[in-house]
């Protein structure tokens, strides 16, 4: 394999000695469009880590997204295709991520189950399942922002109750997703606006370069952190935002 994979954890020094423990690493999967449109698959070796898991785990396996021709199962959203956001209407998917997850007993919960309705009528309907980096937009409660109505992305996860918000562990392997869109927002998934990728603020202090380009690698859509683009929202953790209310 080619590019910073090649690279990644090594020393050209004949005399080079291990100074620090590796990373583990992992096996993630990307779907993007070409500037031909065609699709191009690929499979990566990168660090197991949260910065780089984030981009790979929202959504899981029979989510149903909303496009401009109906709803797709998230494992049959391709890139090209037209999914509805709540910001900016109608975007085109440019990039899909993959991972597959292996039972880990005594992790705790991997996925969270929302029940129907939780949030209102069809929202969601019918139950949705969702990785642990999916992220809820709504309106935090006791929270005062600048602009009246403003809302908030917390994680899903957070809302766990035991009851009409669950925390599931699988028993077998399961695959989670994540959706690149031309501008960052709110895709429909099974009734709930959920977060599109982002890499979120301050990745640049937090990798090296050498790290860093490894993960612009998996993106063939951007050429560096700031081709991501202005957040739509902000975020923050449910434990600051309250209940909230959900619009």
């Amino acid at each position: 394999m080619s590019g910073p994979l090649s690279s990644f954890g090594t020393d050209d020094s004949p005399h080079a000695r291990v100074t620090h423990s590796l990373p583990k690493m992992r096996r993630f999967y990307t779907m993007s469009l070409s500037e031909s449109g065609d699709v191009h698959e690929e499979e990566i070796r990168a660090p197991a880590t949260p910065d780089f898991e984030a981009a790979f785990n929202a959504l899981a396996h029979g989510s149903l997204i909303a496009t401009r021709k109906g709803e797709v199962a998230i494992e049959d959203l391709r890139p090209g295709m037209d999914v509805i956001s709540r910001e900016h209407g109608v975007q085109k998917v440019l990039w899909i991520g993959i991972m597959t997850h292996m039972p880990e007993p005594g992790n705790g919960p991997l996925l969270t189950r929302v029940t129907s309705d939780r949030f209102g009528p069809g929202q969601p309907s019918p139950d949705l399942l969702a990785g642990p980096g999916a992220r809820l937009l709504h309106r935090p409660a006791g929270i005062q922002f600048e602009q009246p109505g403003k809302m908030a992305y917390s994680p899903l996860r957070d809302f766990i109750d035991g009851d009409t918000v669950i925390g599931i562990s699988p028993r077998s392997a399961v695959d989670t997703y994540h959706v690149c869109v031309e501008r960052h927002g709110s895709i429909r998934a099974g009734g709930l606006d959920l977060e599109t990728f982002h890499p979120g603020r301050g990745l640049q202090d937090r990798m090296g370069p050498h790290t860093r380009e490894l993960f612009l690698s998996m993106f063939p859509h951007v050429r560096s952190l700031a081709d991501f683009g202005a957040m739509a929202h902000p975020r923050m953790a449910r434990a600051r935002t309250g209940a909230g209310d959900y619009a």
